[in-house]
């Protein structure tokens, strides 16, 4: 891109899903400033994913020691002042930024418009309409944010041959579950990861286990069940996670990033819910079914923690069986081309 291109920055700490949540915000900002280069400071591996599938233009990993003065007050090196902000004409940080310091530093840089705001203090019944309530009033209302995340083609024949690696030749649908969230307070039992997995086997689909590197409990409960011959698979990023996942006709997992990863990229989800609101935070779309316990009566994230019941996550297979027999097989591609 050229040397002299205008740009918008947008700043994302959140993790996995959090980011993703954010794709329409982005794709409303994008859409007002059509001309301009979109970087994005986030994860790295969310951010290169983003980049793979367009959404963004360039990413910068928030976890930098080059950023970190940004987000501390100080000044800035003399090549991020060239390349970040110099030709910076937005920039927007879903973060709070309550002695405004982060706020000064930009502003000494001249850029015009600066909006730092989590959505934690915005008012809406999904995170998604969450973080585009924060650009309330600063962009047209009638952009329309993409339905689903693209993948480039080399990506998608990668989590292809992930899977014939590991004999995989997709004779059967393929059933992507993924028992890990970013709580275990989110996961159903272990003896129901066992249901479903050996529930996908009696009705001749295919089910492939993906684990992340914080999934280690998982692991164990999941290897606890005694499914002789599971596929597991260990990502190395989550770029070739969502090119396996690409690869699946359904995908069954908890409240978590790899569930709206999955989500995005079309493949029919079911996600299984417990103490978090599915009206907030569930994965949008006709293709997604969400399942659940019992309404959790927790007041708080620390009740939820305390509580050794854990009825909202007596999710029942049945449900589960139920929302997988909808899906038409016939009709799904076997990527996401």
């Amino acid at each position: 891109m050229p040397g002299s291109q205008r740009t918008i920055v947008v700043i994302h700490p959140g993790g996995l899903g959090d980011v993703l949540l954010s794709i329409d915000a982005m794709a409303v900002m994008r859409s007002a400033f059509p001309q301009h280069k979109m970087i994005l400071l986030a994860g790295s591996e969310v951010g290169h994913l983003l980049g793979q599938c367009g959404v963004i233009d360039q990413s910068l990993p928030i976890e930098s020691s080059r950023l970190s003065a940004l987000f501390s007050g100080r000044a800035l090196s003399s090549d991020l002042q060239q390349d970040l902000l110099r030709r910076c004409d937005l920039v927007v940080g879903w973060m709070s930024d309550h002695d405004g310091l982060i706020r000064r530093t930009l502003q000494e840089f001249g850029i015009p418009r600066v909006i730092l705001q989590s959505p934690a203090s915005t008012e809406g019944p999904h995170q998604s309409e969450r973080f585009l309530q924060t650009l309330q009033g600063e962009f047209p209302g009638d952009a329309r944010a993409p339905l689903r995340l693209h993948l480039p083609e080399q990506v998608l024949q990668s989590g292809a041959d992930a899977l014939r690696v590991i004999g995989i030749e997709q004779a059967a649908p393929l059933i992507v579950c993924h028992p890990g969230s970013g709580s275990r307070h989110k996961c159903v039992r272990a003896d129901t990861w066992g249901t479903l997995i050996q529930g996908c086997r009696a009705r001749k689909l295919m089910p492939v286990v993906v684990l992340g590197s914080a999934d280690e409990q998982a692991e164990m409960a999941i290897r606890g069940q005694s499914l002789p011959e599971l596929p597991i698979l260990r990502p190395r990023s989550v770029t070739m996670l969502a090119a396996i996942l690409a690869q699946a006709q359904g995908y069954i997992g908890h409240d978590s990033g790899v569930t709206h990863l999955a989500a995005l990229l079309g493949v029919p989800t079911v996600a299984m819910f417990g103490p978090t609101d599915e009206q907030r935070w569930a994965p949008r779309g006709v293709h997604v079914a969400v399942v659940r316990g019992e309404n959790c009566m927790c007041a708080n994230w620390d009740a939820v923690r305390a509580c050794t019941e854990k009825s909202c996550l007596k999710v029942k297979p049945n449900e589960v069986f139920k929302a997988l027999d909808a899906i038409d097989f016939r009709y799904h591609r076997v990527t996401n081309s």
